[in-house]
């Protein structure tokens, strides 16, 4: 099955090359499809690909994005290639969500490097080279350590299985060296301070659908890998460096949020915000309660659709009408360009957790789960709602109100393309707002399984 997934990409490629004038529309349909083979379950060299609750909102959501990277980049990218690589990517990020075996795991995730480097290195802005090397060097050295992690178990156990390694009962020593390996991954895709340096610069470099795959999707990744990785194996060693692991998301928020206020680049806010919300994300996972890795699911479903969004803002509409990121650059959009400041305005709340928003909920949840597992450093986390209303409203404010600078002309406002996929990204940012149930009834079962054996180790400690 993995290799139909190929074979169909491959098709769609050939199909689009010999019918070039509709070659868009092609890869938009092969987009939509690609998602039909993760109904199925199979097995392919005793590595077995199926879903669970978590797997699945991460699969639903790689899916949903997709095609909206493709409508993103409709009018400004002609070239076949671009296109091709996109829907390879999307094909690597579902099936990493699918295998269950630690090696295939890293293997996939590595794979989703090659074509996000060709991407950046070929469609991005002036820096493009700096950024793909950024990216290459600082992932693939990282996730080194988590291959000795994974070649440990093999050695150990003859077996990289997710079900396997989880009935293994590991000395605590071992049990930090693996964590501590595996950890160092995670930390640099995450990514946390010191070691989010590269994620600014890939982000302001990246075309749109490198930008919109890279926020929506690959950051979640890391999430995806301690949930599989980490949890269910290595709950003592989890369990003991939680206090540094909070100290360091603690250090990331504030950092990120303070360093975001002093930013130019709208793109470069954007990638801030987002280290600022996946450290949040970590807080929610290693709570060591369900409370905290449900909203921790959540807040990166919500992530997915309003990072993408404020890309394509000011990435997409606003990039190809004035070629130019700089917050200085732009005033008073809301009275020449109302319906784009309303998406603005809309998405911007959302991003700093305004009630009513997904966000919200996962950020309530993640940060009940960090301040119940760690009552003063939870506390303190929870200043980031206070530092991203800062910076967001900061943008929002310059870019809608005032009077219109001099250095911009007047333009039309969102094109039914922008406003559709505008309109589907913040409908169903608003809707799980009002009716989260529909995400968390998904999310329930697998975390209460994921965590009865943590619970159990918990318990023998106190």
């Amino acid at each position: 099955m993995t290799i139909l997934f190929f074979i169909f990409s491959g098709l769609t490629s050939i199909t689009a090359r010999l019918v070039n004038n509709i070659s868009r529309q092609i890869f938009l349909i092969a987009s939509i499809l690609i998602a039909i083979p993760t109904l199925y379950d199979w097995q392919e060299i005793d590595v077995y690909y199926t879903t669970d609750g978590i797997a699945d909102i991460l699969i639903l959501l790689t899916a949903y994005l997709l095609p909206l990277c493709i409508i993103s980049n409709w009018n400004n990218v002609k070239n076949i290639l671009f296109y091709e690589l996109v829907l390879n990517l999307g094909i690597i990020l579902l099936i990493n969500f699918m295998c269950q075996d630690m090696t295939s795991f890293y293997v996939y995730f590595e794979a989703s490097l090659a074509p996000l480097f060709i991407l950046i290195g070929l469609y991005g802005a002036a820096n493009k080279d700096k950024a793909a090397d950024y990216i290459l060097l600082y992932t693939l050295f990282s996730s080194l350590f988590m291959l000795l992690a994974i070649a440990l178990y093999e050695v150990i156990l003859d077996n990289t299985d997710y079900q396997a390694t989880s009935l293994l009962v590991l000395s605590i020593d071992l049990q930090c060296i693996l964590f501590l390996a595996i950890s160092i991954g995670i930390a640099v895709k995450t990514p946390l301070a010191p070691l989010h340096t590269w994620l600014p610069v890939v982000h302001s470099e990246s075309p749109l659908a490198g930008s919109i795959l890279l926020a929506g999707v690959i950051l979640k990744l890391a999430i995806f890998a301690i949930i599989r990785l980490i949890l269910p194996t290595l709950s003592d060693a989890s369990i003991l460096y939680t206090p540094f692991v909070y100290v360091l998301c603690v250090i990331t928020i504030i950092y990120t949020c303070i360093i975001t206020l002093r930013q130019t680049d709208l793109k470069v806010i954007i990638a801030y915000s987002s280290i600022s919300h996946m450290s949040v994300c970590i807080l929610g996972i290693l709570s060591n309660s369900v409370t905290g890795i449900t909203g921790s699911l959540i807040l990166c479903v919500a992530h997915g659709f309003v990072s993408p969004a404020l890309f394509i803002i000011f990435g997409g509409i606003l990039y190809d009408r004035y070629h130019n990121r700089l917050i200085h650059y732009f005033q008073g959009l809301i009275s020449y360009m109302p319906i784009l400041s309303v998406y603005l305005i809309i998405l911007s709340f959302c991003n700093i957790g305004t009630p009513l928003s997904v966000n919200f909920i996962g950020e309530l949840l993640s940060i009940s789960g960090a301040i119940n597992r760690a009552p003063i450093l939870g506390s303190i986390a929870a200043i980031s709602v206070l530092l991203s209303a800062c910076y967001q409203m900061k943008v929002t404010n310059r870019l809608t109100g005032g009077i219109k600078t001099p250095y911009i002309n007047l333009t039309a406002d969102c094109t039914y393309r922008e406003s559709i996929l505008m309109l589907s990204l913040i409908i169903p940012t608003i809707f799980l707002g009002f009716f989260p149930n529909w995400a968390i009834d998904l999310l329930w079962d697998a975390p209460s399984l994921l965590y009865i054996f943590i619970y159990f180790t918990y318990f023998l400690y106190i």
